[in-house]
């Protein structure tokens, strides 16, 4: 990639970071003059159309964002270069390091440094959420800190394309694992209170220096945020302040409901962090002091029953008891308890039948049927015992599976007790949960040949990304300089490898390439190739088609070094027929607007020319004079007329 142009104004310079989706470059953007970040889509996901359309659609939302502490992102494109096409977004560049960096070096931060950060952090969300985008992948990586200690937040939008089609539970996304929230652990609805979790994570990272849960697996990571008790950082770095430390606690609640309402409220928070003192809305989730309760405060309880006058009766019962009682007991004997024992029968048989086929628990509902939960994801495990064993008070609880299987993953694969196993109500269902398939450890691929290296990669179960090649003074033609991921990596089975391979010493005194009539693209990268660095300039031409080259400043076959500078002249097309207007003599008061916004910062020539060559304009400009500058000049002759800056095309303007 290094030395290609990609939309003919993007030079790839460097590599500055590789992510789980991307690759981000650093590059020269040579219309406006001007250093940008390059994100270059993998090769994995080059052909699906699908994600292609999302991710161009999530990369235009998140440009509408405009706040200081968010990246901004300029373009959206793809470029084909060689029969091979890169899909790519333009950013803001943002030099310095990621906040992940930052601690991976320090460790523990200051309390003043952790409210501030935190602030800028809270005060990207909140803007972001009040424009309907929630990131959904705040971490430290994803945070950019300046040389003046600005925090810049990157990826608002391409997260929800990287959590749908790119997150797995593999240890290939460890780095975000370990921020997600407990609803996004189970795949439960997403709304902005996730975005504050994550926030409260590297909070609690900047403060102790450490991620709040770890294990040794992505599923064992999302399992103790969803179940395990947060250590309160306190307990691990006691210099923090109280305030602060209530903050991280309240943000990192496992019920969104009981974390800050938005960003605005944390935000807050943050500013007055020593003196914070978290409330919660529900007084049922507070402590409340009770005092000791006296004997003289307790009063005895009187019974209090209902009194009925029961009218006496006088009847033959008073006046013959015998004889009643008597007449009673034989009706009793004849009718009633032939009835009352056939029934009883009935009763008992019907109860014996059903006690011996399941369906009757004799002794109340205290004991049932264990459930099969089996291939139940833990949330479908959840949402069964909560429909159809409400009375019984089930639980449900992980444990990690005592070793690798081949079950998809986040499925159900073991419990305890048995399906089918007779249990008491209350009783707690222990399940283990699939991490998918075993795991591949990445070999060294460096020093292989390229057909060795390739079989190597096939060997392991994984699938060949490109194979790039480049020149290389220590490592003979043929033989790999580099893989990613690199060796020791551990990774899902048919991820994506890549290689480079060398093309040996690179000739020192190349001969220059004949490159007229090719595509700006094709020229630039045949140059690049020799090591010579490209500028343009742009004229019209009736014989050579738009962005073709007209002719180079540096003949064919002339031995060329490293480094040297070349001029290629680049087709605009046909010059348009002048109009009867351009055509006229008349002159009129014309005005040359300029935008500043995507000019780098600080001084800049503007030279405006007419058709055939003259300028009748030119003076240096500064971007502080605001983000529109307009250029008034009186008595101009009707026609058109080009703007350059800094030497270079900016923009053609009518003038009638």
């Amino acid at each position: 990639m290094i030395g290609l142009t990609l939309g003919n104004r993007y030079v790839i310079e460097e590599n500055v970071g590789i992510g789980g989706m991307a690759i981000v470059y650093k590059a020269k953007d040579t219309l406006l003059n001007r250093y940008v970040a390059v994100k270059v889509l993998k090769n994995e996901f080059m052909d699906d159309e699908e994600f292609l359309k999302k991710f161009a659609m999530e990369a235009q939302s998140a440009a509408s964002l405009s706040h200081q502490n968010i990246v901004s992102v300029y373009d959206v494109g793809s470029s084909t270069i060689d029969n091979k096409k890169y899909n790519y977004i333009v950013m803001e560049y943002i030099d310095g390091k990621t906040l992940k960096d930052i601690i991976n070096e320090k460790g523990a931060l200051e309390p003043e440094y952790i409210a501030n950060i935190g602030f800028q952090i809270a005060a990207a969300i909140e803007a972001a959420h009040k424009n309907g985008v929630i990131h959904r992948d705040i971490k430290p990586h994803n945070i950019l800190i300046n040389s003046d200690n600005i925090a810049k937040v990157t990826d608002f939008g391409i997260a929800r394309i990287s959590s749908s089609a790119t997150i797995t539970y593999t240890s290939t996304v460890l780095g975000t694992v370990h921020y997600i929230s407990p609803e996004q652990a189970k795949g439960k609805f997403i709304d902005e209170k996730s975005d504050i979790y994550s926030l409260g994570v590297v909070l609690y990272e900047m403060a102790t220096g450490k991620v709040p849960f770890d294990a040794e697996n992505a599923v064992g990571i999302a399992l103790k945020h969803i179940q395990d008790p947060l250590i309160d950082p306190k307990s691990i770095n006691n210099s923090i302040p109280d305030g602060l430390n209530e903050i991280i606690i309240k943000a990192m609640e496992k019920n969104p409901g009981d974390r800050f309402e938005n960003a605005t409220e944390i935000k807050i928070a943050l500013l007055n962090y020593r003196n914070y003192k978290a409330n919660y809305n529900d007084d049922l989730e507070k402590t409340e002091r009770i005092g000791v309760i006296k004997d003289e405060d307790i009063e005895d309880k009187k019974d209090t029953k209902a009194i009925y006058n029961m009218p006496k009766e006088e009847d033959e019962e008073e006046k013959h008891p015998k004889k009643k009682e008597k007449e009673k007991g034989k009706f009793f004997k004849t009718y009633i308890l032939p009835i009352i024992l056939a029934l009883l029968v009935i009763v008992v048989a019907v109860v014996a039948v059903k006690a011996f086929n399941g369906e009757l628990k004799l002794f109340g509902k205290d004991k049932v049927k264990a459930p099969n939960l089996l291939d139940y994801t833990y949330s479908e495990a959840e949402e069964l015992l909560k429909e159809e064993y409400e009375e019984y008070d089930l639980g449900l609880e992980i444990v990690e599976s005592d070793g690798e299987d081949n079950s998809e993953e986040g499925k159900i694969i073991n419990q305890d007790p048995a399906a089918g196993t007779e249990i008491k109500k209350g009783t707690t269902i222990k399940v283990s949960i699939s991490s998918g398939e075993e795991e591949v450890t990445v070999t060294n691929l460096k020093d292989l040949t390229r057909e060795a290296a390739i079989a190597e990669i096939n060997r392991l179960g994984l699938k060949r990304g490109a194979v790039q090649d480049q020149y290389s003074d220590t490592v003979p033609n043929g033989i790999v300089i580099s893989q990613e991921p690199e060796e020791g990596a551990v990774v899902a089975p048919g991820s994506t490898v890549t290689i480079v391979v060398s093309k040996g010493v690179k000739p020192k005194n190349p001969k220059m390439q004949d490159v007229t009539g090719f595509t700006v693209d094709r020229a630039t990268s045949i140059l690049n190739e020799l090591g010579l660095v490209v500028s343009y300039n742009k004229e019209y031409s009736d014989n050579v088609e738009v962005d073709r080259v007209i002719k180079q400043s540096i003949s064919p076959d002339t031995e060329v070094q490293q480094g040297q500078k070349v001029v290629l002249t680049v087709s605009l097309g046909p010059e348009e027929t002048p109009t009867e207007a351009e055509e006229n003599n008349s002159t009129t008061n014309a005005t040359f607007s300029i935008n500043t916004s995507d000019i780098m910062e600080g001084a800049f020539d503007v030279r405006i020319t007419s058709k055939d060559g003259n300028t009748i304009y030119k003076k240096r400009h500064n971007t502080n004079e605001g983000k529109n500058i307009d250029i008034d000049i009186s008595n101009v002759p009707v026609g058109k007329y080009d703007i350059f800056i800094a030497g270079e095309y900016y923009n053609t303007v009518t003038v009638q």
